[in-house]
């Protein structure tokens, strides 16, 4: 078996032992996202996987952090699920945890017991594309759930003991939504317990829907300004108990804090920032139109 994809990983997994689990997508209808058109799903054999613990495990601790890439492994069935990770255990006895990716429809398509079972196997944490708390905007992206159905299924990690990063993408909904996507998408985590809550910019990739949309004058992006004030409303109505992670690039401004203890700081911070700087400035912060990928 031969993957020709890339290898993708979260910013958090930088020191993981990264193991290839899928290519592709089940899904492939984002507006936004490029990494995997053109790549018809599939999943890695036990034998591949194995081959790929024996070359790479020489490198990394027995306690190492495992990170099985793929656009959405956990689409795969439970039963191929727990044979990955039976398999990992022999070759990492003592992982210290064990993450993939993930979208809404993947965990709805998993019985609860499904979800206790992965969980007591060893997989204690997912990455979930829930990207926004605005329905408008996760249409307008044909994300293929809603934000009551991100709720309903993050719940039910929460009852799995399953924990999970959740993504957040400023700008999704254009041109003066931003606000209403920064408390709409408050509302939604303030319901649930994330880990954490990861953030990036909204970005115009080519070849992309969301490409063609901004061509054909469907889909005006906001500036810069936007995104931050978006950032400002999203934190002035958070009140979940959670790490805040602002790391990627794609953010028109970085943070890492902890919510219950830096949040207010930050939002002074951001106050301030907005106060003291030009919207030339702030464009100039983000060079989003010149990036091709991620």
């Amino acid at each position: 078996m031969e993957f020709t994809e890339q290898a993708m990983r979260p910013p958090q997994e930088a020191k993981s032992l990264l193991l290839r689990a899928t290519q592709g997508c089940t899904y492939n209808e984002c507006g936004f996202c490029y990494v995997s058109r053109g790549y018809v799903f599939k999943a890695a054999s036990l034998e591949h996987l194995e081959k790929e613990l024996a070359a790479l495990c020489p490198g990394h601790p027995p306690d190492a952090r495992v990170y099985l890439t793929g656009s959405n492994p956990f689409a795969l069935p439970a039963s191929t699920l727990a044979a990955y990770i039976k398999l990992v255990r022999q070759y990492v006895p003592k992982f210290s945890e064990l993450s993939m990716q993930t979208r809404i429809p993947d965990i709805t398509a998993k019985s609860s017991e499904e979800l206790r079972e992965l969980r007591a196997l060893g997989l204690t944490h997912v990455y979930v594309g829930t990207e926004n708390g605005n329905d408008d905007a996760l249409a307008l992206m044909k994300k293929g759930h809603t934000a009551q159905e991100s709720v309903e299924q993050l719940l039910r990690l929460d009852a799995a003991r399953m924990e999970y990063t959740t993504f957040y993408i400023l700008g999704m909904a254009g041109r003066g939504q931003g606000q209403t996507s920064g408390a709409a998408t408050a509302a939604m985590f303030n319901q649930l317990r994330p880990r954490r809550i990861s953030t990036t910019g909204l970005t115009i990739f080519p070849n992309t829907p969301l490409a063609a949309m901004v061509t054909a004058g469907a889909f005006v992006q906001a500036s810069e300004k936007e995104n931050i004030e978006e950032l400002l409303v999203f934190l002035q109505h958070l009140t979940a108990d959670t790490f805040f992670d602002a790391v990627h690039y794609l953010n028109p401004l970085n943070y890492r804090f902890a919510t219950a203890t830096e949040k207010d700081a930050t939002i002074e911070d951001i106050q301030d920032f907005l106060a003291t700087h030009s919207e030339e400035e702030m464009e100039k912060m983000v060079s989003r139109r010149l990036m091709r990928s991620l």
